[in-house]
C-alpha cells in the first residue's frame, strides 16, 4: 500500500474514531443500505462482516468478482465504488452488528441492525363503565415482532398525542361530548404507521329547552328486538322485555310523559325538567350500546335590555347587556354596531367617542343573548355621540 494510500485512510479513520454504533431499524421482507461514512476512492478491498461472519467481500487483487456468504447469497449487493451494501428480503436472522474493513483497516463505525414487522391496521375497542361517566378506548393489534411500537391518538380536529395503549374519554370532557367528534388512534414504529377507523361520538349532548321534547334513537339496532332498557345515571327510564309480555314500565317522574317505541329502541320524552338532565344509555336484547346521550336541560334566553352608562366628559360609553339568564347557562354575548357583522364580545362593551362608526347621525347598537336552544335580540340603542359632541 502506498504511503499515500495509508494517509489517506488515516485521516479518514482519524475522522471517524469518536463514531457510535448506529441503530437501523428494517423491515420484515424489505431492503436496506449500509453505506461506511468514510470511503477511499476506489478502494483496493472491500468486507462486510455481521458478528464475525463474512456478508460480502471483494479484493482488487484477486480480480472483479464479489463472494457473498451464507444466507446473504442472492439477496446482497455491494457496490464496489462507494462500499454500500444493500440487502433485499430481509430476514429475523439477519439481525446483528455489522461492520466494514476498507483497504484491510476496520472502519469504527458500526450498524446495529433490528428486523421488525409493519404494525398491523388497529382496530378500537371502546369499554364504558355502568353510569357512562367515563370510557375506556383501547388501541388493539397484534404487534407480535413489531415492538417497540408506540400508541398516538387523535380526538376531532385536535392533534395527534403520544398517550398509550388505553384513552380514557370522559362524558365531562367537552372535546369528547361535541356532535361528531370521533377518535383515531395511531400504532407506529420505526419502520411503519398504521391509523384505525374513528369510532364515536362516545357521548352525544342533546340541548333542550325547559318543558320541550326529545327523542333518543339507538345508532344500531338489531333487526328484532326482545328487549328495551333505557337509562339515566343508573336510573331506569323505560323497560320492555317480550318475554314478560307486551307491556311497557316507565319509572319513577318519567310515568306519563314517556313513549318507548318497541320496534325502533325510540324513547320520547315530552315536559322536560331540570330533574332530566343526565346521561343516557339503552341495552337492547341485554347487551349495552357504547353510545350515550348527554341531555342538558336550559330555559330559553330572555329579550335583552341595553343599560348604557357614559363618563361625564363624553370620551366613552359602557354598554351592558342585561337579562335573567338563570336556568339559561352557559349563555354568550353577542354586539351589533351600526351595518357591521355580529361579533362575539361579552356582556359588557365599551365604545370610544373617536370610534367613526359610533358618531355617525343614526349609528345604533343591538345586543343578542345566545344559548343552545335559544337566542334574542335586545332593542336598537343609539346614537351614542352626536356630532357636536365631539368637541
Amino acid at each position: 500500500m502506498s504511503s499515500l494510500m495509508k494517509t489517506l485512510i488515516l485521516f479518514c479513520l482519524a475522522n471517524a474514531v469518536f463514531s457510535e454504533n448506529v441503530d437501523v431499524p428494517g423491515k420484515l421482507g424489505g431492503n436496506l443500505v449500509l453505506k461506511p461514512d468514510c470511503i477511499i476512492k476506489p478502494p483496493s478491498s472491500i468486507l462486510w462482516r455481521m458478528k464475525r461472519e463474512k456478508v460480502a467481500d471483494f479484493d482488487v487483487d484477486f480480480g472483479t468478482d464479489i463472494t457473498y456468504y451464507g444466507d446473504f447469497k442472492g439477496r446482497t449487493t455491494l457496490d464496489t465504488t462507494t462500499g454500500e451494501l444493500r440487502i433485499t428480503g430481509l430476514k429475523k436472522s439477519d439481525e446483528g452488528v455489522y461492520s466494514v474493513e476498507l483497504n484491510s483497516v476496520w472502519l469504527e463505525k458500526t450498524y446495529t441492525l433490528s428486523v421488525m414487522n409493519a404494525v398491523p391496521k388497529p382496530e378500537i375497542h371502546v369499554s364504558c363503565v355502568e353510569d357512562q361517566t367515563y370510557c375506556m378506548l383501547t388501541c388493539n393489534g397484534d404487534t407480535a415482532d413489531a415492538e417497540p411500537v408506540t400508541y398516538w391518538w387523535k380526538v376531532g380536529e385536535g392533534n395527534w398525542e403520544k398517550v398509550g395503549k388505553i384513552l380514557t374519554g370522559i362524558n365531562s370532557d367537552s372535546k369528547l361530548i361535541q356532535n361528531n367528534t370521533k377518535c383515531i388512534c395511531k400504532l407506529k414504529n420505526a419502520v411503519s404507521e398504521e391509523e384505525s377507523e374513528a369510532v364515536g361520538p362516545l357521548f352525544e349532548t342533546k340541548n333542550i329547552p325547559l318543558g320541550g321534547e326529545f327523542v333518543l334513537k339507538p345508532d344500531s339496532t338489531p333487526n328484532s328486538l326482545s328487549s328495551i332498557l333505557w337509562r339515566v345515571k343508573q336510573n331506569k327510564v323505560a323497560d320492555f322485555d317480550r318475554d314478560f309480555g307486551t307491556d311497557i314500565t316507565y319509572y319513577g317522574d318519567f310515568k306519563g310523559r314517556t313513549t318507548l317505541d318497541t320496534t325502533t329502541g325510540e324513547l320520547r320524552i315530552t315536559g322536560l325538567k331540570k330533574s332530566d338532565e343526565g346521561v343516557y344509555s339503552v341495552e337492547l336484547n341485554s347487551v349495552w350500546l357504547e353510545k350515550t346521550y348527554t341531555l342538558s336541560v336550559m330555559n330559553a334566553v330572555p329579550k335583552p335590555e341595553i343599560h348604557v352608562s357614559c363618563v361625564e366628559d363624553q370620551t366613552y360609553c359602557m354598554l351592558t347587556c342585561n337579562g335573567d339568564t338563570a336556568d339559561a347557562e352557559p349563555v354568550t354575548y353577542w354586539w351589533k354596531v351600526g351595518e357591521g357583522n355580529w361579533e362575539k364580545v361579552g356582556k359588557i362593551l365599551t365604545v370610544i367617542n373617536s370610534d367613526s362608526k359610533l358618531i355617525q347621525n343614526n349609528t345604533k347598537c343591538i345586543c343578542k343573548l345566545k344559548n343552545a336552544v335559544s337566542e334574542e335580540e335586545s332593542e336598537a340603542v343609539g346614537p351614542l355621540f352626536k356630532p357636536s359632541a365631539r368637541g
